[in-house]
Formats: C-alpha cells, structure tokens, sequence
C-alpha cells in the first residue's frame, strides 16, 4: 500500500462553499394584496357607496330648469396592524467555534426573517384560497379538475364573469397552489391547445394567462410544516386547493376598488439584544401588519378544485 494514503493527508472538514438549508424559495402574498404603508397602528379608511356610482340618473334639463341631483354616500371600514415577532438565540460559544461557511448572526437574522414572511403568506392564502365563502363568488366545479371530464377553463370563465359583473374590472391576478397547477398543466383539454403549436406539447402559467386574459397568475409552491417541533411532521402547501382571482389596482390608489391590502405600520425592524446572564445575542425581528379584505365583491375563489 502507497504511503501516506488519501486519510493520511487529509482530515474532513466542512466545505466552505455549500450548505443545506430548507426554506420556501420565494413568498407572493405582497403580490395579490398590495402594501400600503400606514403611519397609525389602527385607524379607519373610506369605502363609497357602490350602487351610487353605478345608477344612470343623467336626464334631459329643460331650459330654465335645474340639473337632477345625484350623491353617493360614504362609509368606513377599519384595520388594526398586528405586532407579530420571532427570535433566535446565539451563545457566544456557539459564534466562537462555527466553522466556515457558517454565519451564525446572518442565519439567524435570516431564519426568523423567514419565518415572519411565512406567516404573512400565510395569513393571505387563508383569504383567498382558504377564503370559501369571504368572496362574491365562492364556488365549487362539479368535477374536480384532477378528473379528464372536468371543464377547468369554463369554471374559471363563470368566476371571471361574476367579478366583472360585480366591480366592472376584469380581474387581474390570480393565485392557486402547484398541487392545481399540476392538475391543470396535464389536463387532456390544455393539452389538446398546445399538441400541434408547441413542440414540447408542455402546458405554461403563461398559456393559461393567455386562455383567460387573467395577465398575473401565480403558483404558490411555498410550503409549511404544521407539526410542532419535535413531533411527527406534516408537509402541507401553503396556498390550498383552490384557484383565487381577483381586481388589485398597481398600486394603492384613492377611489379603485380593490380585492385587498396588507397594511404595514412602521415597516420591519431586526433587533440584536444582549444577554449577559445567557453569555448570548439575541436577533429578534418584528413587523406589525394587517392583512384585510377591503372588497369581497373584486374577488372570487373556486374551491376544492382537485
């Protein structure tokens, strides 16, 4: 045998440019509700009256005669900003021996970090592809779409036509989970659209957008763990079974309706804390939000889908 051997010159040690870390790739809530920045914890914001704004009261005026009169009324509803935070702890030991590529503050800064936009995500699935029954239209197909005799396209173009029939806006997004998407990329009736266009013959997010003018449909492949630590684990996708459409202005704007907004107080802060008892660091991040439904009726949700 050779001397020395490969162990004879080497001693294992963590590689510096990889690690293995499990963490949802990128969040979408921000997407479907838009953020709108507030300077109050909880306050109130004016909703018109509907029906006023779509009445046809314009008449003929007669000359010397005074024009009809028309109004609107005004109400309000209310939001109330959630402080919500999370922390990790870093013992000055464990800072002291962790080997490269390990960053114990920037991984814990990260970690709680994720953590935090989890549960913002989701808090806006349980509105919209939870949200059975919180919307204008909330129905379920007759067929399940994982079926080959069930007409997806058609069930999306009724919900579509409530919202339209509802706000006058064509809705703009949409959001399902990659369990819906797997059903609808392979169903025979999207299949048969792309046979002879594509030479792939595969089903795209952007065909679907295209069958049904819908310009933004997301997939939400987040997942989460709802065991408690410690206990069995049990993987569940973060957006369920249902497809969710709905109107969003851009941006937040004055006078547009509005599927929903994520309204965010004071924006969210990283805190590092040190416990001298603990020979410890603490990071603590914490951002206050409240995630609304500021209009059922810009938004509708076809449920158990497959």
């Amino acid at each position: 045998m050779a001397n020395p051997t490969a162990n004879d010159v080497h001693i294992d040690g963590p590689l510096a440019n990889i690690s293995i870390a499990y963490k949802n790739e990128g969040y979408i809530a921000d997407q479907i509700f838009p953020v709108v920045p507030v300077q109050k914890k909880s306050d109130k914001y004016f909703v018109f009256e509907k029906t006023a704004w779509y009445r046809n009261e314009l008449s003929e005026r007669g000359p010397g005669t005074e024009a009809q009169e028309a109004d609107y009324g005004i109400t309000s509803a209310s939001y109330n900003c959630i402080t919500r935070a999370l922390a990790k702890l870093i013992p000055d030991e464990i800072r002291a021996n962790s080997d490269q590529p390990l960053r114990p503050d920037v991984e814990a800064t990260e970690f709680v970090t994720d953590k935090l936009l989890l549960g913002r995500e989701m808090r806006v699935a349980a509105l919209t592809t939870g949200g059975s029954g919180l919307w204008i239209y909330s129905s379920a197909p007759s067929v399940q779409w994982s079926s080959d005799s069930s007409e997806p396209l058609t069930n999306i173009e009724t919900l579509i036509d409530t919202i339209v029939g509802s706000v006058g806006r064509f809705p703009n997004i949409a959001v399902m989970s990659w369990a819906v998407w797997k059903a609808l990329r392979n169903h025979p009736d999207l299949l048969e659209r792309v046979k002879y266009t594509r030479t792939d013959g595969v089903v795209r997010v952007s065909d679907l957008e295209t069958w049904t003018g819908i310009p933004k449909i997301l997939v939400g492949m987040q997942i989460f763990d709802s065991g408690k630590e410690g206990a069995t684990s049990s993987i569940g996708y973060v957006w369920g079974d249902q497809f969710w459409a709905g109107y969003v202005p851009p941006s937040p704007s004055l006078m547009t309706p509005s599927a929903g907004y994520m309204f965010t107080w004071e924006g969210r802060t990283v805190r590092r804390y040190r416990l001298d008892t603990r020979h410890s660091d603490k990071i603590e991040v914490e951002e206050a939000t409240a995630e609304v439904i500021s209009a059922s009726d810009a938004g509708g949700v076809l449920i158990n889908v497959v």
